[in-house]
């Protein structure tokens, strides 16, 4: 009787307890937090933006595509149908915890730009850069469909679908085509295994299918490892230096800006709820609100913004006007900038502030400030207030 043998399987052929390994989920842990904590940021560069044009809010939405660059790179990396959708839910987490100013709604928007990530990717089965600035688009133009599901501002549909292509485009542009740029700078780089990258360049078999997996069906190399030829019958060398040194320029632009942001213009929001008035007054000084308790009133109310609608309710705060004559606006001051932790900022007329009854600041739940401006779009209700400068 012959000897009875025994094969072991192999690693790869065990099946593993979980989808990722440890190094997906340190790789969408760390690119979560990142996504995270540079949301601010990037809202205050749309806010930079909406300045620039004159408008209160909307113009901010040609960066959105920033907002979902990491999740795509989240894709990218793991390569695994998932990883979107994981690095989409934390980051929306990593937002509320750093005090985002649209509160606990951003996790479900950023879960859901993941998501919808996720399913373009895997239904798309050809790997290629139309593929990936597709699922970035439409990532990233969900977050204006959540936000008016979310609120039902009764916003006119002409300006939620210039709104929503805006979103797309710039999702296809810095989430997709950018995110593909930044994940063929990090396989020249090479600090992690080249091969789980996903390739621009070439048709992948599948989303989340392995080079294992690629082999054993086919008898062939995977479509990661095709050869140089087929990539430089798609791009030449001098295209791809271009790009690479693009995309070099444009990571060390964001992250001085981001720098520069952070340490002067980012404060805390869970430093308390201080406020300062400083600029063209005669009394400058930090308060809180309980310093001015004799003043309370209260107002009724309606925010209506383009995509945020609340029906009318109670707000009981200080009015500004009563504030700013603490401060004693000097002579000649003309205007009144409102200013929030993450460096959004609006502004008044001095002179027609000081006569407005119905604009207050009042404590929310978060101990933070928030400005009521009854007599004004939503875009003016500022979350978070930090200062009050005069000009």
């Amino acid at each position: 009787m012959p000897e009875q043998v025994t094969i072991e399987p192999t690693p790869n052929q065990i099946k593993k307890p979980y989808k990722f390994s440890n190094r997906d989920l340190l790789i969408i842990a760390i690119l979560s937090g990142l996504g995270g904590v540079m949301s601010t940021y990037i809202g205050y560069l749309g806010n930079l933006i909406n300045h620039i044009l004159g408008v209160p809010f909307g113009a901010g939405q040609f960066l959105a595509g920033l907002h979902v660059i990491w999740i795509m790179l989240s894709a990218g990396l793991v390569r695994q149908t998932g990883a979107a959708t994981a690095c989409g839910l934390l980051k929306g987490i990593v937002e509320l915890l750093t005090g985002s100013t649209h509160g606990s709604i951003i996790v479900v928007v950023s879960f859901v730009q993941g998501l919808l990530a996720d399913l373009v990717l895997a239904a798309m089965k050809k790997r290629n850069p139309m593929t990936f600035g597709i699922a970035g688009g439409v990532g990233t133009a969900a977050n204006v469909i959540v936000f008016q599901l979310a609120y039902f501002s009764g916003a006119r549909i002409s300006y939620l679908l210039l709104m929503t292509g805006v979103s797309f485009l710039s999702g296809v542009l810095f989430a997709g085509l950018l995110g593909l740029s930044v994940l063929d700078t990090l396989k020249q780089i090479r600090p992690i295994r080249s091969g789980t990258l996903f390739n621009p360049e070439t048709e992948q078999p599948g989303y989340g299918v392995s080079a294992t997996a690629n082999q054993a069906s086919t008898g062939k190399g995977s479509a990661r490892h095709a050869p140089a030829s087929q990539a430089s019958a798609r791009q030449t060398p001098e295209s791809k230096r271009f790009f690479r040194i693009f995309t070099a320029i444009v990571i060390v632009a964001f992250l001085a800006g981001s720098v520069y942001y952070f340490a002067t213009i980012y404060e805390f929001p869970w430093k308390g709820a201080q406020c300062s008035i400083e600029g063209n007054v005669e009394n400058p000084m930090s308060f809180n609100l309980a310093q001015f308790r004799e003043a309370e009133t209260t107002i009724v109310a309606e925010l209506t913004g383009q995509v945020t609608h609340v029906p009318p309710q109670e707000y009981t705060g200080i009015p500004v006007n009563f504030i700013l004559k603490q401060a004693k606006p000097k002579p000649g001051a003309k205007t009144l900038y409102v200013v929030a932790t993450d460096g959004y900022k609006v502004e008044f007329e001095l002179e027609t502030v000081i006569k407005d009854d119905n604009m207050l600041l009042i404590l929310e739940e978060d101990d933070t400030l928030r400005l009521i401006a009854a007599e004004y779009a939503g875009g003016y209700w500022v979350r978070q207030v930090s200062a009050l400068v005069i000009e």
